[in-house]
């Protein structure tokens, strides 16, 4: 009988724990839902690029290989769903993941409910100030997968617990990299050259999923004028037009906002590289930063999602327990 109580205790934190959870989440939802899927262009695009993807015809080809957010809709739509309602309902379990396993982060590193809660909290904040006109089926498990990668790289986690993240990550997006760049970055010689083989391999299977499942872009798709792409990846280069908008375009234009958010992040990161304090998340930070200005486009905010899921989790697991 003595045990009754302290168990009774514990259920009910995890249910009040779980009811709060859902709560935050539904907010989110019902936010996200509205900037999201409501009819429109954006809307109809990303419906139609993960139909393209499952068909081989990707809006552009180095889409190809991100299966695995399109393959997880195609199979709600054969469960009985509309595609729609499939998109809408994997980015609610998307929401809804991403807020329980941050929260058990926090408290297995020591946190209280109401720290947890504010940590979640924080996130689903940021995640709105970032909000941009769409997203797509894989930028909802990247938030996953970079959540997990910021609790082993905060915990120094084992090489072998990386596999998992790996294999998924590498039929997701091609952020993936920025894993095996964090071991070139901050291992000893034997885990960087496990990152540079990892990173090779990780191309080779991009790259040779493009090859294998690429026939074309369909007739309808908006092509982008010519542009410098990277070897053997093909992703495009945006570092001119990127550099427009930081310095000129977004002043003008009333969305000064996201250099002021960029400029700010570079900054706090070489803080961190000089200080010494977190020289390593840092100088990784700056290098993802580096690659969404050159590779992606600055302004679709959306992209820097991975790299606010890593903060966000690595801040909940570090050795030392968080206050509260």
């Amino acid at each position: 009988m003595s045990d009754a109580g302290p168990a009774a205790r514990a259920l009910a934190t995890r249910c009040l724990a779980l009811a709060l959870l859902a709560w935050l989440t539904l907010g989110e939802w019902r936010i996200f839902d509205r900037l999201l899927f409501s009819p429109g262009e954006d809307r109809d695009f990303v419906l139609g690029a993960m139909q393209g993807i499952l068909e081989g015809r990707p809006v552009f080809e180095a889409w190809q290989q991100r299966l695995l957010g399109p393959g997880a809709v195609w199979l709600l739509e054969h469960a009985g769903l509309s595609r729609l309602l499939a998109l809408r309902l994997l980015f609610a379990l998307g929401l809804f993941a991403a807020n329980v396993l941050l929260y058990a982060l926090a408290r297995a590193r020591g946190a209280s409910l109401g720290g947890a809660a504010a940590l979640v909290a924080g996130f689903g904040f940021a995640h709105l100030l970032l909000a941009y006109d769409l997203e797509y089926p894989w930028d909802a498990i990247d938030v996953l997968l970079f959540m997990a990668f910021g609790s082993w790289a905060a915990q120094r986690g084992p090489l072998i617990a990386l596999v998992p993240l790996l294999l998924v990550g590498s039929f997701n997006h091609e952020t993936i990299l920025y894993v095996p760049l964090w071991l070139l970055l901050a291992g000893p010689g034997r885990a960087r050259v496990v990152g540079a083989a990892t990173a090779v391999a990780i191309g080779a299977l991009i790259y040779g999923l493009r090859e294998a499942l690429y026939v074309s872009a369909p007739p309808e798709a908006v092509r982008q004028r010519a542009e410098a792409v990277l070897p053997l990846l093909g992703n495009p280069v945006h570092i001119v037009h990127n550099l427009r908008q930081l310095f000129m375009a977004n002043w003008l234009h009333g969305r000064s906002f996201i250099s002021l958010s960029f400029f700010g992040a570079v900054a706090v990161c070489v803080w961190l590289v000089r200080s010494g304090r977190e020289r390593v998340a840092g100088l990784w930070s700056l290098c993802v930063l580096a690659a969404v200005a050159c590779f992606g486009y600055t302004n679709e905010t959306r992209l820097y999602l991975p790299l606010l899921a890593f903060w966000f989790a690595y801040t909940a697991s570090e050795r030392r327990a968080l206050p509260g």
